[in-house]
């Protein structure tokens, strides 16, 4: 028996009547999904790791309330590193008699180390590449020389000296932490701050040393830091872009979930569609036994057909998931960084391994259950049991697959609450189905007609049964998590940003301005905008000892703690945007020192209910003890606090204002007049990165959506190979049957009775299941809060009822229009 050239006429004529292409249409799914999740992710990663080394202006930094030593840059020169210092620190400038507060960067030679800084000789005019500013010369933003009336060539007071604006401004590599700064930048040279004593004792001075190289040189580095940068905050480029990387963090969670069902589904439909394919070959297996071809040719031959279908299914579905993938990044659009690197070739080979172990770990165990099975019992249709190697096969196919999933989407617990809850499903719809038919056993001889047939034929095949049972409840369960949790979530992230979201903060209002101020924005239309007490102090002590924190990012110990400063507001009510998780707000008229601490801040000091807190609040200390803990709402935009007093206790404390309200953009010009009225207050304008958040809420609904249709793809696939998983069987009891007189209203009915029972209760496991396991995974992975949505929920279940019921009707309408003797050598 030659082996290769049996399996490949095998695989042609059993391909095209249809037989493996299921098992076809799954791996291609399977494969491309999760080539075109994979390559999306791998792309975006690699784009945003380099363009976060522009966004710093290096590849690490070191960074601190004190100068860096130099003996890190000696040690970084002596690794084949390059290095250049910079500090910042607030300062008021002045150009004849005007005057504006300025963020001063002061930079060495050989700034920036990555990135381009961009300067125009005139504001408005081409960008050109410069690097450090000279001697004697800065670099203005447009909005200080503005403010100042500065032209390019003026002279700039700068402490006791002068400086010469020779550029304007236009984009800094390295301001990635800086997207709240109010203060217009000023770069400027180190030697000139030096020059200037700027940066004497008590200046609000902040120090950076930045260093770049190879990714290994800086790695080597960045482990000989560690333990010596006492004092000192590492900054990586995980530290930049951190408001992308957290968009793309939580768009990559949805395409995960996707990616997850769908290769899970892809799994289930192999698995099924397997199990019929062996099924079906029981002749063809008996013939060949008894032409004498061995045991081992037979299933040598059976795994090479699955091998064949492999190379073709896996080439297929790279492709398509290359295509998709770029479809993604379209979706996506502004979202990705606009020079994307080429795809790598280790998401596709992921996509292709998954495919073999899909097909491979769910194909083989059902053809290893025609082992060592005498001829006469194949030619009597019996079948052997499965064998305990078919579920370690199966175990470790598992296995496998999902740690090849976790890889190419890089997200564990979101992979282990899905799973885990399928997994969870598939023991129940299990235990179940087996509970019920044995109940149904001791009621089936009290039945009559087509309910005792329906339900004979489910007690008849029980194995059968409980397996389409299960793949039934999987498959339903995936699409309902899909088709309605999945656009529950996505509704529940847009909605975090109501088109009355604040886009407008304005700062530093003097309390005597307050009532000027409310009556300025009342005229502008804005609804009830609320002021706020802002104050800053010093943390002094937690439980009448120094606050120290409970963890710490690389172990680094940037700033004393009881040296930090720290912002707070008092009230006497509850703040909106805001819920009360333990404790009790005070009462109105209280006048107790109480504290309401948030939860993060809690948490980063280990702070609970009755700890005191002590405050330097101005030129006085004082002391206040927790009441409440609470969980402020940080995406409403509105003003939130870490720290809460109670206004009847806060005493004298000096303190500005602070207000967050929503003005349409058409409208803004008009908060112009108001900030000259009032040179002191500061306007933040955050219209643009509310923009920017409903863009992303929109792009990755679109890209989501795109990968979800392969996942319903998919579950369709599971569904169709669940209903047909005993097809051959329904044929020949259907047509013994018929000889024994049964009519085709009879056998219709029945039919209908044995699929409406597995599609209601797999509608009920399904339902039940994707409410808990949305609910769950909603609040432990995507952080929302989402209610289940029982009435598309129960409308899903109804449909899943509905289909299973149709797929048995059409399932057996061609046999009730055949000869019984037909459709007994037919079956």
């Amino acid at each position: 028996m030659n082996v290769l050239r049996h399996a490949g006429r095998a695989l042609r004529r059993e391909f095209l009547a249809g037989d493996l292409l299921t098992v076809f249409a799954a791996l291609v799914l399977g494969v491309a999904v999760m080539t075109a999740v994979g390559t999306l992710v791998n792309r975006v990663t690699l784009a945003l790791t380099s363009s976060a080394a522009e966004m710093l202006g290096g590849d690490l930094g070191l960074g601190g309330r004190e100068d860096v030593p130099q003996a890190f840059a000696d040690e970084a020169r002596a690794r084949g590193l390059a290095s250049t210092r910079m500090v910042s620190f607030p300062s008021v400038l002045f150009h004849g008699d005007e005057s504006q507060m300025a963020n001063i960067k002061a930079v060495s030679d050989g700034y920036p180390l990555r990135g381009e800084l961009r300067v125009s000789r005139a504001p408005g005019g081409a960008g050109e590449v410069a690097g450090t500013p000279a001697a004697g010369e800065a670099y203005a933003d447009p909005r200080l020389m503005q403010a100042l009336g500065l032209k390019v060539g003026d002279a700039l007071e700068f402490g006791a000296g002068t400086l010469t604006v020779t550029r304007v401004l236009q984009a800094e590599p390295d301001t990635s932490g800086e997207l709240m700064q109010l203060s217009p930048p000023l770069l400027v040279n180190r030697i000139d701050v030096d020059r200037a004593g700027l940066l004497g004792p008590g200046s609000r001075a902040s120090y950076r040393m930045m260093f770049a190289g190879s990714a290994g040189a800086i790695a080597d580095f960045r482990g000989w830091l560690q333990p010596r940068a006492k004092g000192l905050r590492i900054v990586g480029i995980a530290d930049a872009q951190r408001g992308v990387r957290g968009a793309f963090d939580l768009a990559g969670r949805f395409l995960s979930l996707a990616a997850l069902l769908a290769v899970l589904l892809a799994g289930v439909a192999t698995a099924l569609a397997a199990n019929r394919f062996a099924l079906r070959r029981i002749d063809q297996v008996a013939v060949l036994r008894c032409l004498g071809a061995r045991n081992r040719d037979i299933l040598t031959a059976m795994a090479l057909q699955l091998v064949l279908l492999a190379i073709p299914a896996c080439l297929v579905g790279i492709g398509l998931g290359m295509a998709a993938q770029a479809g993604l990044v379209q979706a996506l659009g502004g979202l990705i960084p606009g020079r994307l690197p080429l795809p790598q070739a280790t998401p596709a080979l992921s996509g292709a391994g998954i495919g073999l172990v899909l097909l491979l770990g769910f194909g083989l165990p059902p053809l290893l259950r025609l082992r060592k099975v005498p001829p006469m019992r194949v030619l009597n249709r019996s079948f052997a049991t499965l064998p305990p190697s078919s579920l370690l096969v199966y175990a470790a196919a598992l296995a496998a697959t999902v740690a090849l999933t976790v890889q190419a989407t890089g997200d564990v617990r979101l992979a282990a609450w899905v799973l885990g809850g399928l997994a969870a499903l598939a023991l129940l719809a299990g235990a179940a189905g087996a509970t019920l038919l044995w109940l149904l056993r001791g009621l089936q001889p009290r039945l009559r007609g087509r309910w005792k047939l329906g339900l004979a034929a489910l007690t008849r095949r029980r194995g059968l049964a409980v397996m389409q049972l299960v793949g039934l409840s999987l498959s339903l369960c995936a699409l309902l998590l899909l088709s309605v949790i999945g656009p529950g979530l996505l509704a529940q992230w847009r909605d975090r940003l109501p088109s009355d979201t604040p886009n407008y903060f304005l700062m530093n209002i003097q309390p005597e301005q307050r009532q000027a101020v409310l009556a300025a924005l009342d005229a502008l239309g804005v609804d009830s905008p609320g002021i706020e007490p802002f104050s800053t102090g010093r943390l002094l002590a937690v439980n009448d000892r120094p606050p120290q924190r409970q963890e710490r990012e690389d172990n680094n110990n940037d700033d004393d703690d009881a040296n930090r400063p720290v912002n707070f507001s008092w009230r006497h009510d509850f703040p909106p945007a805001n819920t009360l998780l333990s404790g009790r707000y005070w009462a109105a008229g209280s006048t107790a020192a109480e504290a309401s601490i948030e939860q993060g801040w809690a948490e980063r000091y280990g702070m609970k209910l009755g700890d005191t807190v002590t405050l330097q609040m101005g030129e006085q200390e004082r002391r206040f003890t927790v009441t409440s803990i609470r969980k402020a709402d940080w995406d409403s935009f509105r003003v939130n606090f870490f720290l809460l007093l109670n206004e009847g206790a806060v005493g004298d404390a000096p303190y500005n204002l602070i207000t967050a309200f929503h003005l349409p953009r058409e409208q803004a010009p008009a908060l112009a007049g108001l900030t000259r009225q009032y040179p002191n207050i500061s306007l933040l304008d955050i219209d643009s990165i509310l923009q920017r958040v409903r863009e992303v809420v929109d792009r990755v609904s679109q890209a989501v959506q795109l990968v979800m249709g392969f996942s319903l793809l998919a579950g369709v696939l599971v569904l169709l190979a669940a209903l047909q998983a005993t097809a051959g069987e329904r044929r020949y009891d259907s047509a013994v049957l018929r000889t024994l007189g049964a009519t085709r209203t009879q056998l219709r009915g029945a039919v209908l009775v044995e699929f409406g029972a597995l599609g209601l209760l797999s509608s009920l496991l399904a339902v039940g299941t994707a409410a808990l396991l949305g609910s769950v995974v909603a609040r432990q992975v995507f952080e929302l809060q989402l209610s289940p949505p029982w009435g598309p929920l129960l409308a899903g279940g109804a449909l899943g009822v509905a289909l299973s019921m149709l797929a048995g009707w059409w399932g057996t309408r061609r046999i009730l229009h055949t000869p019984p003797a037909l459709a007994l050598r037919e079956a």
